[in-house]
């Protein structure tokens, strides 16, 4: 089907005139981005190509929002995606299935080669710079691709050499990017009969150092033939092209799903690009680089002030340092001294300085991310109490962790899943299976921290039940304990091997009944055994007696001869 967007113009006029309008749609939020830099962390943001003043640190006195920025994105990397623990566990919609032995060994055996592959390749590394492009700037941008090597790998980009457009659901689904690459590299990538005229003379003539602006854009592809799986009818395109030279395009492909991954913190309506925490605490960042910078030139003032002198000295030896002296001849004895008098609290100064810095840690949520970090171990008590303390700021992170669930790691495990798929590197599905959709369960320390309240409800619930048991035991026929064992260790994210399938709990009660029936009928026959044998010798003992004389004349007494 014929794209009717570009019926009338090629494939580069199409993506010049589109990365046009995703500029327009950035630039209102590039001023921001520039304070962000400044104030904060300057090595993430490069709106042009050269690389001059990108990495200055001139304009931050204090580094408290430097350091409540690192804080959140070493919180969030170790809260939800630490490599050092599982933080996602695959199961099925349907709670009967995923109970079968056949089932939580596949689940099993797919999670823990997703999990090498995770941790094989660079994507926590992407993840950790991530978070912190999130809590500075509003969104995480990063492009998903196979890797022959390591399965997958992520281009986690720089903010201000990317634009993006999301769609009705706020899933980025196009994306323009731009890279300086030397002529050698891009010679090695896309070979010599690819690249522009230009580039080939930088090559002939050794210039491999000659670095061009090369672009990259990546979105859905209205004008693909389905029927055609090559790489130019794919469902997303990718297509790069090297615009300040003049020709072609250096490559056209594509992918088979959408390699783009960037969550936001908070998205505002129909807005492509998000609000972040930075842009929340720049205010208070500013006024304390302001505030710490007044009160070193007030004490610089007091230690050091300005001085005033007769004209009489102006040519004459002078010193101020500790000690020293300096003769003058001045008849109104005033000789050197202060042109002013400072007078500073510095108490009062260092409370207001105090309070802005705590305001500024508490935008990027640094309190909770510390006492969660702080936790010894993943225990539920601790989740609990985690919980009862910081629930309103849990709350408030919610929405957050919803955004990065959905667009981050979720997109993550579905393409890792799919690349494996096709590669042949997963085992055969069981027949349960067939038909059926996997869904992702986080069990990540932030994850399970917000699911400590239904912990705390189900112990309750049991409690509760336990006490009325105490009094009528019959209470304990309402509570379905198997139920309760799954939802409590769900909720804990314990891993699925420690609790067994319903099938195997069922060969194991009905294995345990016959050997409980087993046991009552010995237990039976031993009591029955001395009666059973008594009875026999009483039998035996009146066959025997018709045989004498006596034996019947008692028989006869008994009413039985």
């Amino acid at each position: 089907m014929e794209d009717l967007r570009r019926s009338n113009e090629t494939q580069i006029a199409y993506h010049r005139r589109r990365l046009e309008e995703l500029k327009q749609v950035r630039q209102p939020w590039e001023k921001a981005w520039r304070d962000l830099a400044d104030y904060i962390e300057p090595t993430r943001l490069r709106l042009t190509s050269k690389p001059e003043g990108s990495h200055s640190r001139a304009k931050i006195i204090d580094g408290t929002g430097t350091h409540a920025y690192d804080t959140l994105k070493s919180g969030m990397h170790s809260g939800l995606t630490s490599p050092a623990r599982p933080w996602f566990r695959l199961s099925t919609n349907d709670d009967d299935l995923k109970k079968i032995d056949s089932v939580k060994v596949y689940l099993a055996a797919v999670q823990n080669k997703m999990r090498q592959v995770f941790a094989a390749s660079n994507i926590y590394r992407a993840f950790h710079i991530g978070y912190g492009d999130l809590g500075q700037f509003g969104q995480s941008v990063a492009i998903l691709v196979e890797d022959k090597d390591t399965v997958i790998r992520a281009q986690q980009l720089v903010h201000g050499r990317f634009w993006i457009a999301r769609d009705h659901k706020g899933r980025a689904t196009t994306l323009y990017r731009v890279f300086r690459w030397s002529v050698q590299r891009i010679v090695g990538r896309f070979g010599y009969d690819k690249v522009p005229q230009q580039v080939k003379q930088a090559y002939d003539t050794s210039k491999y150092g000659e670095c061009f602006d090369v672009y990259h854009a990546i979105e859905p592809r209205f004008d693909r033939d389905p029927e055609k799986i090559d790489k130019r009818n794919k469902p997303f395109l990718s297509n790069y092209w090297i615009d300040e030279v003049g020709g072609g395009m250096l490559e056209e492909s594509g992918f088979d799903s959408n390699p783009i991954i960037a969550p936001a913190w908070e998205l505002s309506e129909d807005d492509h690009y998000a609000l972040s925490p930075g842009q929340k605490a720049l205010g208070d960042i500013k006024m304390l680089q302001l505030e710490q910078t007044r009160k070193l030139e007030a004490i610089d003032k007091q230690v050091r002030p300005p001085m005033t002198g007769p004209t009489s000295m102006k040519n004459n030896p002078a010193s101020l340092l500790p000690g020293s002296v300096t003769y003058v001849d001045d008849p109104n004895r005033m000789g050197y001294r202060p042109a002013m008098e400072v007078r500073l609290s510095l108490s009062e100064l260092r409370e207001d300085i105090n309070e802005t810095q705590e305001r500024i840690k508490t935008f990027f949520y640094a309190d909770l991310f510390f006492a969660i970090t702080n936790m010894d171990g993943v225990q539920p008590r601790n989740q609990l109490e985690l919980t009862k303390r910081d629930e309103e700021k849990l709350l408030q992170l919610g929405p957050v962790l919803e955004n990065v669930f959905g667009d981050q790691l979720g997109p993550t495990i579905d393409r890792t899943f799919d690349i494996l798929n096709a590669r042949g590197e997963l085992p055969p599905p069981p027949k349960e299976l067939h038909g059926q959709e996997l869904k992702v369960e986080y069990i990540s320390t932030l994850a399970q921290a917000q699911q400590a309240v239904s912990t705390g409800t189900i112990e309750r619930g049991v409690a509760f039940v336990g006490q009325l048991a105490g009094a009528d035991p019959q209470a304990l026929d309402k509570l379905d304990r198997d139920e309760a064992i799954d939802l409590y260790m769900d909720a804990i994210g314990a891993p699925p091997s420690m609790i067994l399938a319903d099938d195997k709990v069922k060969a194991i009660r009905e294995s345990r009944a016959q050997q409980q029936q087993a046991a009552q009928n010995a237990e039976i026959a031993a009591k029955v055994a001395p009666a059973l044998n008594q009875g026999a010798q009483a039998a035996e003992l009146l066959a025997s007696a018709n045989e004498n004389p006596s034996g019947s004349a008692l028989l006869s007494q008994l009413g039985i001869g």
